[in-house]
């Protein structure tokens, strides 16, 4: 497809994503949203539950439980529900809507519907997010992708692993080509382009910074003035060495396919959850020494097509112990920060028992000489831990990597660990902490 090709779709997509009147209107919303008080923050959410509740409640799903106008009279809306009927809890729109899915890290994808409401609002709370944190407009910004595009066999390892898109705006990465062996070609694509923006998957950014240190050298990126990383969880240690090598801030932006609620995290501990997104409800779930864990619980509000009410996201929020209920609320209309995601609850090995064995995101912490690792269970009483080393890797860290593991993983399971030279990736370009080929 030739360039002119390319900068039509771009113009078509910029459309649709920006279309005119309800783009202004959800950035006037997002902008407003952060100026709003404890009080206004609360009566933004109710008004924009009962919008959603009122949408729910013409669904299948809404009838099939007698759904209200109250909140919590909706019970919890879990992940298998939308998997057995895709359509359940769709509704009828004046526009048609968009079909997508989730990334199918944890077995089957689940089919969704996305109005034009939610993809003009999607789009607006990354641009207001981008604008408000390096002062880029996204629209015509550079931007270096390092996510999950495909474009070429990945037993192809000659050069050029990237393609230029949207009319030259956008150079394309394909993360699977991405290894010790191909970094320093991605490095000098990379720079040769000048992003303003380097938008990642955070393994892909893992593999690039850590693998890439050395070409990078101490310049970082010359001219890149944000990295922009969603869609896996991004390990709070890798923010802070990749903000410091590429010499740009790293903004963390949590959400889901279902987009149910958001989240973002520039420096420090400091996460906050996006009041005007959607509506979040904090579960208890698990407590240690010095934090409190909740699963996080979204109910959405600018997508008619597919309005979901008390959404199980399977995500953790990690939260300071001792909160009380005021603080906790007002951490979920975004006053208070949060201290992050902690894993998901996809992330967990089974015992040859069958018994779930979580905290699995503690065993590649503090190991050094370690670009990547993957826990891989191959057969019940088996885990293999895939790990990409650099140049120092050794039995000293093999011994730290067994320790973590032993700390979680029972003596009745073989562990072995395995150096390689890529994680494996879903379909969808991610690489899940866990991989299961037992389920």
């Amino acid at each position: 497809m030739g360039i002119t090709s390319h900068l039509k779709n771009s113009l078509a997509e910029n459309f649709v994503r920006r279309a005119p009147g309800l783009y202004s209107h959800f950035m006037d919303l997002l902008r407003r949203s952060e100026d709003m008080s404890f009080e206004q923050r609360q009566a933004l959410r109710d008004r924009l539950t009962a919008r959603t509740l009122k949408q729910a409640q013409g669904t299948r799903y809404g009838r099939s439980i007698g759904g209200s106008a109250t909140y919590d009279d909706w019970p919890i809306l879990e992940k298998d529900v939308l998997r057995q009927d895709e359509a359940l809890c769709s509704a009828r729109t004046l526009l048609p809507a968009r079909a997508a899915a989730t990334g199918g890290t944890t077995g089957v994808p689940i089919v969704l519907r996305r109005s034009l409401q939610s993809v003009v609002f999607e789009q607006a709370v990354i641009d207001h997010l981008v604008k408000r944190h390096a002062g880029v407009d996204w629209k015509t910004a550079r931007i270096a992708v390092l996510r999950g595009d495909t474009f070429k066999d990945p037993a192809d390892m000659r050069p050029p692993h990237w393609q230029l898109r949207h009319g030259g705006l956008h150079l394309a990465c394909s993360s699977i080509h991405l290894n010790a062996a191909t970094v320093s070609d991605f490095v000098a694509a990379i720079r040769d382009f000048r992003p303003d923006i380097l938008w990642v998957y955070p393994s892909a950014l893992e593999a690039f910074v850590r693998l890439g240190a050395k070409f990078l050298g101490d310049g970082g990126l010359a001219g890149l003035k944000l990295v922009v990383s969603s869609s896996e969880v991004l390990d709070a240690a890798m923010q802070q060495e990749a903000s410091v090598i590429l010499k740009a801030p790293v903004l963390d932006f949590y959400g889901q396919s279902e987009r149910v609620c958001a989240s973002w995290h520039v420096k420090d501990s400091a996460h906050y959850f996006m009041p005007a997104y959607g509506r979040v409800e904090l579960l208890p779930a698990h407590e240690d020494d010095t934090h409190s864990y909740y699963e996080i619980i979204g109910t959405s509000y600018c997508n008619p097509a597919q309005p979901l009410v008390r959404f199980r996201t399977g995500d953790l929020a990690k939260v300071r112990k001792g909160m009380g209920v005021a603080d906790l609320e007002a951490v979920t209309l975004g006053i208070l920060p949060f201290e992050g995601i902690e894993g998901r609850r996809s992330e967990y090995v089974l015992s040859p028992e069958g018994s779930r064995i979580i905290g699995i995101n503690h065993i590649p912490r503090n190991v050094p000489d370690i670009a990547q690792m993957q826990i891989v269970q191959t057969s019940k009483a088996k885990v293999e831990i895939h790990v990409v080393p650099l140049q120092n890797f050794g039995e000293h860290a093999a011994g730290i990597i067994l320790a973590n593991a032993r700390q979680k993983i029972p003596a009745n399971m073989e562990v072995q660990i395995k150096t390689i030279d890529r994680l494996t990736r879903t379909a969808s370009g991610k690489a899940p902490l866990v991989l299961r080929q037992i389920d």
